[in-house]
């Protein structure tokens, strides 16, 4: 079955149905001329003949008697090959060429004769049921000295006409036909030309849909199909390089979000999510899929979050607040909530902008906590020597002991202030890196040693055995020997410290492929769990009391870190409480 909704076979449709209406047309129009022509012809002819007949029966006024009109009649009817009636003037049928006049109705109702009283003439068409046919009646008056006396009537049958009409019909059907059949293969030739350009113009759009924006179509007509193809491959080349900007803009897009350390998530102006990075996604654990076309309030488990997102929907105004977050981590967020307009200048939704700023307040309560410790370090030595100095002042200093004992209160702490700010100095240079470096290769187990040979008499001294295990080869690094023999005098030193006489130090060195450890043992006090992860920050201290009676600023340890991280290393420790504590930092080899 043909598929009437393609343009090929609406052209065909169309063109064969024009043909079949304009030649029905034309047949109708002359089938309806001839129609006309033929019955004027034949009215014309019937007038005349009944005229001549008039003319004739008024001439022989003798002969007015039935059978001599019924005579005439059919001698005339013969003649002209007609029905001749003749009627007096009451509508008596005096004779008739067809049939016995006697047995004939009064005719004067008739409507030719009532036309020919009115008019001079009268034609009427009808169903003769004396001859069962269709009739063309015609008639005219009888005059005789100007006075009508009767009527001459003619008629005859209009089959022939009509069997000559039909006949025509079918002239003008069979010419239909032939028509059609020439009209056919030349309309689907001219449907082919014109439809196949459109079909590759659809081929070429629907490719272009489907995101194939090199295509081209090659129609070379300077007709509107032609300007057509020519602006659908102008449109394809705008469309491609919208698209490929677009893409990249997008792109460029993603690339940002993905690597911005700040969350970011859009909720539209439904409250639908429809973009979170991955930053926003780690802070919030979200419980869907970032392209998941869902309410924020069920993504979100925030309520203050959820809050400020409806706030700014609502409102339209910027939202700013703080969260802090207990899972995956506790994290302290900055989060700026802007609502982003349409071009009508519409609320098309909000973008939520979350910052981490949990290092931020880390740092800053580092900062508090570190401002109060050298304000309490440094307080406690000034404290000491000026409430020394004041009371030799007052008079102590006229009594020899108590003066040299005071005296030498004021140097130990005034030695004491000095390697504080000392190790402030040190601290901050190493920081900052505004040391004088001296990076050279050298051997590190010459370095170990030589450090543990000028400190075990300090160690011996204070009770505590001392031993080294160090492979017999050399091991190159490059460093500062210096700062490296610091980090090992603070770890020692700082071992010493905690660990009670008769106690043991070990100093070990591992290695592997890539770096070596170096690890100062104790058999000290210990250090609990809670702490082993800000041992290396300024100023902590476990043991604050024993610290402070020994001698410690509390920023050993964090120099230690310092000068390892400026040598590309690592530090860390291993502790088990009242079993001791094994130190450990690693240095890259210097292998050329």
């Amino acid at each position: 079955m043909i598929k009437f909704k393609r343009l090929k076979w609406k052209f065909i449709a169309t063109c064969i149905s024009l043909v079949i209406v304009s030649m029905l047309i034309l047949g109708i129009y002359l089938l309806q001329s001839l129609e006309k022509y033929y019955y004027h012809n034949l009215e014309t002819r019937l007038k005349n003949e009944a005229m001549l007949i008039s003319h004739l029966i008024k001439g022989r006024p003798g002969s007015w008697n039935l059978p001599a009109i019924e005579k005439v009649a059919g001698q005339v009817g013969s003649d002209i090959n007609a029905r001749v009636t003749i009627i007096d003037i009451n509508g008596t049928v005096l004779g008739d060429s067809e049939e016995d006049a006697a047995q004939m109705e009064n005719h004067l109702t008739r409507p030719e004769l009532q036309q020919a009283l009115a008019k001079g003439s009268g034609m009427t068409i009808r169903y003769s049921s004396t001859l069962k046919s269709d009739m063309m009646y015609v008639a005219v008056p009888i005059l005789s000295s100007d006075k009508m006396i009767g009527f001459i009537r003619t008629a005859v049958s209009l089959a022939a006409i009509r069997q000559s009409l039909f006949n025509l019909w079918s002239v003008v059907l069979l010419a239909i036909l032939l028509v059609v059949l020439i009209t056919l293969p030349v309309s689907l030739v001219l449907g082919r030309k014109v439809t196949e350009p459109l079909e590759r113009l659809i081929d070429f759009a629907k490719r272009i849909s489907g995101g194939d924006y090199d295509h081209r179509v090659s129609i070379k007509s300077s007709d509107e199909i032609g300007k057509l193809a020519n602006t659908l491959e102008e449109m394809a080349e705008t469309i491609k390089e919208k698209v490929r900007q677009v893409t990249e803009s997008k792109n460029k897009l993603e690339a940002v979000l993905a690597s911005m350390s700040s969350g970011v998530i859009f909720v539209n102006k439904n409250g639908r999510i429809s973009l979170v990075n991955p930053a926003a996604e780690r802070y919030l654990a979200f419980l869907a899929p970032k392209d998941a076309d869902i309410p924020y309030a069920t993504s979100i488990r925030d309520p203050k979050l959820t809050s400020g997102i409806n706030e700014a929907l609502q409102t339209g105004r910027l939202v700013q607040q703080q969260l802090k977050l207990p899972i995956p981590r506790e994290t302290t967020l900055e989060v700026t909530i802007s609502p982003f307009l349409d071009e009508e200048g519409q609320l098309n939704g909000v973008v939520a902008v979350l910052h981490d700023i949990t290092q931020i307040r880390k740092l800053e309560k580092m900062r508090a906590e570190f401002v109060d410790n050298v304000s309490h370090e440094l307080k406690t030595p000034v404290t000491a020597i000026k409430g020394f100095t004041e009371t030799l002042l007052d008079g102590a200093m006229y009594e020899s002991g108590t003066c040299r004992e005071f005296i030498e209160i004021i140097d130990h702490e005034a030695g004491r202030l000095s390697r504080l700010i000392q190790d402030l100095l040190d601290l901050s240079r190493i920081e900052f890196k505004r040391i004088n470096t001296k990076l050279r290769k050298v051997d590190l187990l010459s370095i170990i040693y030589n450090t543990s040979i000028k400190l075990q008499g300090h160690v011996e001294n204070s009770g505590l055995e001392f031993t080294l295990d160090l492979p017999e080869k050399t091991m190159p690094v490059k460093v500062d020997s210096d700062m490296i023999e610091q980090v090992l005098f603070n770890l020692i030193d700082n071992a010493v410290k905690y660990t009670p006489a008769h106690g043991r130090i070990k100093i070990e060195v591992d290695e592997s492929e890539k770096d070596i450890t170096v690890w100062v043992r104790d058999t000290g006090i210990g250090i609990p769990r809670e702490d082993l992860d800000r041992v290396f920050e300024r100023f902590y201290r476990v043991d604050k009391t024993r610290s402070r009676a020994m001698g410690g600023t509390g920023l050993g340890l964090s120099i230690v870190k310092h000068i390892i991280d400026f040598h590309g290393g690592t530090v860390g420790v291993e502790s088990t409480p009242g079993i001791g504590s094994n130190f450990y930092f690693t240095l890259p080899k210097d292998n050329d």
